[in-house]
């Protein structure tokens, strides 16, 4: 393809200089690629699209690791309390454990030391 450049160059022969006319634009078309408006606003709605979507995941997953944490938090808490409770217990069952309390509750009970005659196994 030829381009037409008629008109576009004017000689002037004094002082030599060339002068350059303004261009014929009207043979061009305005858009080189006509659903360029339309490709445009596709893609401006898959940004703004994709821009909530990031936007949001990230908000819900800030809240996730926060209900973790809470999570997390509340079972260290339950976790010391059971664990206090456990050293009290242990303590509770080393003291129901000793001589002296078994032979006050058998002597609550009715029960008496066996006489020396009697047979006692260890």
């Amino acid at each position: 393809m030829f381009k037409d450049f008629s008109g576009s160059f004017v000689i002037i022969k004094r002082r030599n200089k060339i002068r350059t006319s303004q261009r014929k634009y009207g043979a061009l078309p305005k858009e080189f690629f006509p659903a360029t408006k339309p490709v445009l606003n596709t893609i401006a709605a898959m940004l703004l699209v994709t821009l909530i979507i990031g936007i949001s995941s990230t908000i819900w997953y800030g809240l996730q690791v926060q209900v973790a944490l809470d999570q997390i938090g509340s079972s260290r808490t339950t976790n010391n309390e059971l664990h206090n409770e456990n050293k009290l217990l242990l303590a509770q069952r080393d003291l129901l454990l000793t001589q002296d309390h078994i032979e006050a509750a058998a002597q609550k009970l009715g029960l008496k030391s066996p006489a020396k005659k009697q047979l006692r196994y260890p």
